[in-house]
């Protein structure tokens, strides 16, 4: 018979209420595009034989696709390890912990991507506070980078052992929270201006009309 874990131990040493962590329903992505694996590589090719952007949009886009391409991987290696994480009955220290990291990388990525897109459109993510997807986006991220300083300033919950983790809903900090399936809608997102962006000769007429 295998060890288990009392909701005590697993809560004070793993996460905060990782005990009640028992079900997630991460929506599959596959279906925003049929490139996401090659944005780079397709852009690559596209501005060496097609055409390409002028300086300096030509290293928005490039980064703004790298950026989005990995985090398509990363919500999808997380969302594997949070399901292998639930099997194990919420046993599993290291499937949780893995897929914590997984999820924390889709955070950065996802949010580097949608920065550089608000730099190349000279656009503006969100207002202070205002409580949409994208500012408790740059929350989360802001909380895991500075863990250090969330630590130092007790700006996590008494005792707990991280600043961002997983519940039955989705990501969650002391002062955010981000769906499963918001975390996907942003994905759709930022697939679309990725279509677009990943040609340069196309792109101006796809944002015309209306595609992105």
């Amino acid at each position: 018979m295998s060890l288990q874990f009392s909701a005590a131990l697993l809560d004070a040493n793993l996460a905060p209420g990782v005990s009640a962590f028992n079900r997630a329903e991460i929506p599959d992505v596959s279906g925003f595009s049929s490139e996401p694996r090659y944005w780079v590589a397709n852009y690559f090719l596209n501005c060496s034989f097609r055409a390409a952007f002028a300086a300096p949009m030509n290293a928005y886009a490039f980064n703004y696709l790298r950026r989005t391409q990995y985090a398509f991987a990363e919500y999808t290696i997380a969302g594997r390890l949070t399901t292998s994480f639930l099997a194990s009955g919420g046993q599993s220290v290291t499937s949780y912990t893995e897929a914590l990291y997984h999820w924390e990388c889709f955070l950065g990525q996802t949010w580097h991507a949608y920065s550089i897109l608000m730099k190349a459109f000279d656009g503006k993510a969100f207002e202070s506070n205002d409580g949409s997807v994208h500012q408790r986006l740059n929350t989360l991220y802001n909380e895991m980078k500075h863990v250090e300083s969330r630590i130092d300033n007790a700006q996590m919950i008494p005792g707990a052992t991280v600043p961002v983790w997983l519940e039955n809903a989705g990501i969650r900090s002391v002062d955010a929270h981000l769906s499963f399936t918001e975390a996907a809608e942003i994905l759709r997102e930022l697939a679309e201006y990725a279509n677009a962006l990943m040609d340069p000769k196309t792109a101006s007429a796809k944002f015309a009309a209306g595609n992105s």
